[in-house]
Formats: C-alpha cells, sequence, structure tokens
C-alpha cells in the first residue's frame, strides 16, 4: 500500500476507533466535529485519499459506509489496553479491555499481544516508567533475568524473572526495593507473556 501523510494516519485511527467503540463507522460530520475543521471537504478529501491507497473501503459514496482493510499490508494493528499491573507493589490486575492501541503491525506480530499500564517506579532502571505502556508478548516462560509480566494468584507485576530450584525471584530495577522470593509451594505463580516494548506519551 502507498504511504499515507500524518493527518490521514489520525482520521484512519479515529475511523479504526470509532469503528471498534460503536460498530459502525462515523459520519462526515463526527470525523469534521472531531478535528474541528471548518467544512466537510476537508473530511471527504482524506476519506477520498484512503480510499485510493486502498485503507478504506466504501460501498456506496457516505462515512457511514466505510469499512477499514484490516490486513497485515496496512501496516497498522489494534492491539487491546487490558487493565494495569503494578511494578512497584502488585495490584489486582484488571481483566477488562479499556482501549485498542495502534501500533506498527511489525511490532506485534505474535497473536494475543497486549498492552498493560504500569503503575509505580521499581522498574526505572529499565527505563519502565510509572504510567509506561508495556506491549507483552504471550508467552509461558522467559529467560532468566528477562522483563516479564508474572501473575501470583489474582495479582500481575511487571519484574525481572528468575527460577531456580526451590524458589523464584522477582526483581526490580530500583535499589529502593528489595527481591520478592517466592518459595515452589507457596503462591501459584505463572509467567504471562514477555515485555518487548514501552510505549510513553511525552506532554
Amino acid at each position: 500500500m502507498k504511504k499515507i501523510t500524518d493527518r490521514q494516519k489520525q482520521v484512519l485511527d479515529y475511523i479504526c476507533d470509532y469503528i471498534d467503540e460503536h460498530a459502525y463507522a462515523p459520519s462526515i460530520r463526527d470525523i469534521q466535529g472531531h478535528f474541528g475543521l471548518k467544512s466537510t471537504k476537508g473530511v471527504k478529501d482524506h476519506i477520498d485519499r484512503l480510499v485510493e491507497k486502498g485503507y478504506l473501503n466504501r460501498t456506496n459514496g457516505t462515512a457511514r459506509a466505510l469499512k477499514v482493510v484490516r490486513d497485515s499490508n496496512t501496516g497498522i494493528k489494534k492491539i487491546p489496553l487490558v487493565g494495569s499491573v503494578a511494578a512497584g507493589l502488585p495490584l489486582l490486575a484488571e481483566e477488562n479491555i479499556e482501549d485498542y492501541m495502534p501500533v506498527s503491525a511489525d511490532m506485534a506480530k505474535t497473536e494475543g499481544a497486549f498492552f498493560l499500564r504500569v503503575n509505580g517506579d521499581s522498574m526505572i532502571g529499565a527505563a519502565i516508567l510509572d504510567g509506561d505502556l508495556v506491549l507483552v508478548r504471550p508467552q509461558p516462560f522467559v529467560e532468566q533475568g528477562e522483563i516479564a509480566v508474572v501473575r501470583i494468584g489474582d495479582e500481575a507485576t511487571v519484574k525481572r524473572f528468575f527460577r531456580f530450584s526451590t524458589r523464584i525471584e522477582l526483581h526490580s530495577v530500583n535499589p529502593d526495593f528489595e527481591p520478592i522470593v517466592y518459595w515452589n509451594e507457596d503462591e501459584d505463580i505463572r509467567v504471562v507473556g514477555k515485555v518487548t516494548a514501552v510505549f510513553r506519551t511525552i506532554e
């Protein structure tokens, strides 16, 4: 597919988000109002370009009939943001999907990848800050010392994971936090996935 401009990507992302929430596409005036445009002509031009470049399909010429071409060639993939993870003391992980985040399809090739929001500063030495979104690749095992999302009963946390013959250790990357040690028989502990990327909003 042809490349799109930053504004065209913003329009495409808005249409994707709207369809995910409402199960139908926004109208021309919905898009106009969202972006604060003075007329509908600019909206129609953006939609025409997205249709021409293969990112949207349109059946009868109206915005309500727009369909997003959701395949690997678009370069865009919507990844669910699932609850929150404590990077200090473990907090109860929320099970509901809070949002869908657009990322490059190359960054989330594994089926089932998801985002989690980090709370706390226990991982600042690994450049994972309070409020960051971590991209998680689901897998039941990680190598010694890799950063993982670990489930402890109904709670979850982001830590460096170490497994020994009789215990599991979860290490922060902050000298203010001591390692958390679980003896094998003490807790229901499992690796949810490996952290593969960190996303941060710069204000």
